[in-house]
């Protein structure tokens, strides 16, 4: 069973950072995601240089922080304020597909002007997966050639076989480490209970931290985020891990970057 742990919210505070940095230094995370627009994006990014084995993709924003895009030029993504409107998941986008194409791009090469080419792409609250802009996150991974987080349980049918027809390279993207279920007991059975995963390169999506004004502030996913990480470093879970014969791997390891 192939297996990437991934560190989400990359930039969004220094706790977060600092949490991350430690669950891959000392634990067993493998890759992260950052927030292109997060404020405390700079110093997640001095602290990555410290971490060469850390796959970093990018966390497509659509509905939390502010663009980065010029307002007048996406002004069905934002508010009278300048920030992101917060758009249900479950229902359609008021937004324009083009200007989604802009202010992702615009995520992406913030993330490179770090020098730092990004290894994979996902999305914050698993947005880049909603129907209305998907077609915009394989046009991106396609054009930076980028394998994507994939939920199914987010995805229709219809839309699972148009990312299949245009040869977009996926993983499975589980949710399961979240809230009541973050425990140690969750690595220890992890084969059990996912055992007709087998074939797939699995990533589980957590999002370790230490609790900082930022997270408190704007976040209603709070202690978890401690309890993520206690568990991410803790020897024992790392001993479960290599019992089960789980290959922890980072993004670029399972999906190796091509010209």
């Amino acid at each position: 069973m192939r297996i990437i742990i991934n560190g989400d919210d990359f930039g969004f505070s220094e706790g977060q950072n600092l949490g991350i940095i430690k669950a891959h230094k000392e634990g067993i995370l493998t890759s992260t995601t950052a927030m292109a627009g997060g404020p405390a994006l700079s110093h997640g990014m001095a602290l990555a240089k410290e971490c060469p084995d850390l796959s970093i993709g990018v966390h497509l924003t659509l509905d939390a922080l502010r663009p980065l895009s010029p307002l007048d030029r996406i002004p069905s993504l934002v508010d009278e304020h300048g920030k992101f409107i917060r758009f249900p998941m479950d229902r359609p986008l008021p937004v324009k597909a083009e200007e989604v194409y802009l202010e992702w791009t615009a995520q992406i090469e913030k993330i490179r002007s770090y020098g730092i080419e990004p290894t994979h792409l996902d999305g914050h609250h698993h947005m880049h997966l909603h129907p209305d802009v998907l077609k915009v996150t394989t046009v991106l991974a396609k054009e930076y050639n980028l394998p994507i987080r994939l939920v199914p349980s987010y995805v229709s049918g219809e839309d699972l076989d148009f990312i299949h027809k245009e040869r977009i390279q996926t993983f499975y993207g589980l949710t399961d480490f979240y809230k009541e279920t973050v425990s140690e007991e969750y690595f220890r059975r992890f084969r059990e209970n996912h055992i007709e995963l087998e074939s797939e390169v699995l990533e589980i999506m957590c999002h370790p931290a230490y609790l900082d004004d930022v997270i408190l502030e704007n976040s209603s996913y709070q202690i978890h985020r401690v309890k993520e990480l206690s568990i991410l470093v803790n020897p024992e879970v790392k001993k479960a891990v290599e019992a089960q014969q789980l290959t922890l791997g980072s993004v670029k390891d399972f999906f190796p970057m091509t010209p």
